[in-house]
């Protein structure tokens, strides 16, 4: 059965001490960085899926690929502060996955300017030296741009980064209320007739399925922030991990759905307990 296969990736935040970050990178001056214990395990995780997702006709890098200059935290939270280390560092990361899934064509689309930087600007750059492919699109930027309809098997897979987030018990509520808005634009000819709305932006994992549509919103690589803890340690815990959309290319003539939404999602770290049995420093030291 021919079966066309695009991989999303989105949310990797290299350069956040919770992102992404390859193993022994030195930065411009000279220095090696070394992985915290999130960064270990993020990028276990990394490497399991880039030996287990297999061929893939198409890769979507979709946004905030680096974590930018974090001004809100005043950098407080960043293990690369230069822009240029980040860049490197993703390119380093996102390289590795495209020659592990077999060098598909590749797509990218603009994150926040708060990440991304203005316009785009370094996932740009990082974009430009993957090889990634010029496309047409809203917004401005050679080779990435706000928003992407990529026809791919007789189907429209419309992406872009940015999406609402909801709160609490209602958060397949943005891209419920994402794909009324796109049937409405398709049927109106104000914009394709999408058969996938793929957001990222919200580090969770939620699809929706319509009769004619598919509804997603990715999930990340980037652990909890200080931000999400101080919004609710409990409510914004993040879902690692990417998303295989799969395209059959004959389903649509024979009545039936050619969508076909794979999800990979990672555990998070084990989390820590602090033990009150266990004996305080100052009552095991200075006794004879």
């Amino acid at each position: 059965m021919p079966v066309k296969r695009v991989l999303v990736v989105s949310d990797l935040h290299v350069g956040s001490i919770y992102g992404l970050l390859p193993p022994g990178f030195v930065t411009s001056e000279g220095r090696e960085i070394n992985l915290n214990s999130g960064q270990k395990y993020l990028w276990q995780c990394w490497e399991h899926a880039s030996k287990t997702i297999g061929s893939v006709d198409a890769m979507v890098i979709n946004g905030d690929a680096i974590d930018g200059l974090q001004q809100a935290q005043t950098g407080s939270e960043l293990c690369l502060p230069l822009l240029e280390d980040q860049s490197e560092a993703a390119y380093l990361t996102l390289d590795m996955m495209q020659r592990a899934v077999g060098l598909p064509r590749l797509f990218a689309v603009q994150g926040t300017e708060y990440h991304d930087s203005k316009a785009g600007r370094e996932i740009e750059v990082i974009s430009q030296r993957l090889g990634a492919e010029k496309y047409s699109g809203i917004g401005v930027g050679r080779y990435c741009k706000e928003a992407l309809d990529l026809e791919i098997g007789g189907a429209i897979l419309n992406f872009s980064h940015g999406t609402s987030v909801a709160s609490g018990l209602y958060r397949a509520t943005p891209p419920d209320r994402e794909a009324v808005w796109s049937a409405l634009a398709g049927k109106q000819g104000k914009a394709p007739k999408a058969d996938v709305v793929c957001r990222s932006h919200a580090h969770i994992f939620v699809h929706v399925e319509h009769p004619s549509k598919h509804a997603l919103i990715c999930p990340c690589w980037q652990l909890q922030t200080r931000f999400m803890r101080r919004h609710s340690i409990y409510r914004m815990l993040p879902d690692i991990g990417y998303v295989v959309i799969e395209i059959d290319t004959e389903a649509r003539s024979q009545g039936n759905d050619p969508i076909k939404i794979c999800k990979r999602t990672y555990s998070l770290p084990e989390p820590k307990v602090t033990h009150f049995e266990r004996p305080s420093p100052r009552q095991t030291s200075g006794t004879s």
